[in-house]
């Protein structure tokens, strides 16, 4: 039988993720589209500042200097008060904690950052300006800011520690728990470690408009976010948007990441998920056995740079010849080809760096260079999708739509505008990865692949990808070439996704559609997808009869 017709279908899987935070609720809130509305205003506002020579910072970018000087002064004398000893806004404060300050505290006679003065944004406005509190843009940043906090509380997601309507710097974050931070952190002996609370915050205590009550402002509080802090995308506005490689989600996507602190400047998070399975295919080409799958990620960012490392226990917890996945095809085991098992994915999934920078007018070109990386073909893996995270065995179409998430050397080279379109184009190894499952391939850069997407509004995203792959398989000589469309789409709890795929072979075409969806919340989640996938390899499959 030279095709064969594969239909899939997956109902009540649950997994558990390690990634999953503290607090019962998932990123993004509901209140995600006006908080990024609301950016976009403050940002307006600031640069009508800066040209009417009303806005001074020393917080350098991507923070863009802060935000609650303007809004409550319009105005920013952070930077002359500081030089003269008069000390900074508790968000500069924050900024400066987090190794964003624009000059060298030493030639100030400034030990480190903890030794900078708060002085309250109240208190930061130039002498003789006046606020416009007309302005347009002024007005909107405000009245949407209180209509997400509004949404927040209702979520159980914001409970700040200052009066005046709580801090935005924690909103703009989707989550604000200084106030709980606060009081713990005041139970605790001196010298062990406190979470403590954002730069915001730390202004309005000094400012005098705390509400909690007992605090020590001779004791600073070190922030640990400062400016939505690593919730921020490496090349968009919002981290959620952006998935493995260099793929695109709808911003509106969930994260799950635990941030683990600012080190030297770099912001260092934490995602990942691991699922222990049972599985008895049945039948006479089904088998039984017990695995895991995992995955683990970590990633540093500072300014425009991003370091990430992404690794899996597979080769441990599924064995070299993997794990039993009904007419899954695809690689080898002990150098004979796969016969419905799915291969362990490498300990090294991904080890990547990627550099972005302004090119005006909205736009931001990127490079993306990695050892062990995923090319810009195809979509998100599946284990980045939140429309397929839950699964707990590889797609059938794997080796159609994402089966390059591992290829050993990427590099790619791409523009994004304003985190609505991206087009890029990527040089990579096209074999796929050996029975070696802890080692780093040979990289000979021998194919190519490049990806048009499309997000027309933070719940959306579409692509098109075309590839070339050289010999991508180890025991059948030739070519293939890949196309690759999908739509994702991201509604409340809701993530679902559709793929259609074809490879291109010198033996015949075969195609691959898929449509998926995940309903999760806190207390578990649904899964289900739909397969039909032609397949004109598997193994030991009685010919067709007449």
């Amino acid at each position: 039988m030279r095709r064969f017709l594969t239909l899939l279908t997956m109902l009540g899987l649950f997994a558990f993720a390690t990634s999953h935070p503290i607090t019962r609720f998932k990123f993004p809130s509901k209140a995600f589209a006006k908080l990024m509305a609301a950016q976009k205003e403050i940002a307006k506002y600031k640069t009508s500042l800066i040209e009417e020579g009303k806005y001074g910072c020393c917080i350098k970018k991507p923070s863009g200097g802060c935000n609650m000087c303007a809004a409550q002064t319009g105005s920013c004398a952070c930077a002359a008060n500081l030089a003269a000893g008069k000390g900074t806004c508790g968000e500069c404060f924050a900024g400066w904690a987090n190794g964003r300050g624009s000059f060298d505290l030493k030639a100030m006679g400034i030990n480190s950052p903890a030794d900078i003065l708060i002085l309250p944004a109240a208190k930061q406005g130039i002498e003789g300006v006046q606020q416009d509190k007309e302005n347009a843009h002024l007005k909107k940043y405000k009245l949407l800011m209180v209509e997400s906090k509004k949404i927040m509380v209702g979520e159980k997601r914001f409970n700040c520690c200052v009066g005046q309507g709580g801090c935005d710097e924690c909103a703009q974050e989707q989550y604000c728990g200084c106030s709980i931070n606060l009081v713990e952190d005041m139970k605790k002996k001196p010298g062990q470690k406190k979470d403590g609370i954002c730069g915001q915050c730390i202004d309005g205590q000094h400012g005098g408009h705390g509400r909690v009550a007992g605090v020590d402002l001779k004791q600073h509080v070190h922030p640990m976010r400062d400016d939505m802090g690593a919730m921020k995308g490496v090349f968009t506005t919002t981290m959620s948007q952006e998935s493995s490689g260099t793929s695109w989600l709808p911003a509106s996507s969930p994260m799950h990441m635990r941030m683990l602190g600012n080190f030297g400047g770099w912001e260092v998070n934490f995602m990942g998920l691991g699922t222990a399975n049972w599985v008895d295919a049945g039948g006479d080409r089904g088998e039984s056995q017990a695995f895991a799958n995992s995955m683990m990620m970590f990633m540093a960012q500072r300014e425009n740079w991003q370091i990430r490392f992404m690794g899996s226990l597979d080769p441990l917890t599924s064995g070299k010849e993997g794990y039993p996945d009904l007419f899954q095809t695809g690689e080898t085991a002990f150098g004979e080809p796969l016969k419905d098992r799915q291969h362990p994915h490498d300990g090294i999934m991904e080890l990547a760096v990627t550099y972005s920078f302004d090119i005006g007018a909205g736009r931001k070109g990127f490079l993306y260079f990695a050892p062990v990386g995923e090319p810009a073909m195809g979509t998100a893996a599946f284990q980045h999708r939140p429309s397929a995270w839950e699964m707990p065995e590889a797609p059938i179409n794997h080796h159609w739509n994402d089966g390059t998430h591992i290829s050993s050397g990427v590099v790619t080279a791409g523009v994004n505008i304003t985190d609505r379109w991206k087009i890029e184009g990527s040089l990579f190894t096209g074999r796929e990865p050996d029975e070696n499952r802890w080692d780093i391939d040979p990289i000979k850069l021998d194919s190519a692949g490049g990806r048009l997407t499309f997000n027309p509004s933070n719940d959306w995203s579409l692509s098109a990808s075309y590839g070339f792959l050289k010999n991508p398989e180890a025991l059948e000589e030739g070519d293939q070439h890949r196309l690759v469309l999908s739509a994702f789409h991201q509604r409340g709890d809701w993530s679902l996704g559709a793929i259609w795929s074809r490879n291109y072979t010198g033996h015949g075409d075969s195609d691959a559609v898929a449509i998926e969806g995940t309903y999760s919340t806190p207390s578990g989640s649904l899964f289900g997808r739909f397969e039909m996938v032609e397949k004109d390899e598997l193994v030991d499959v009685p010919k067709r009869m007449p």
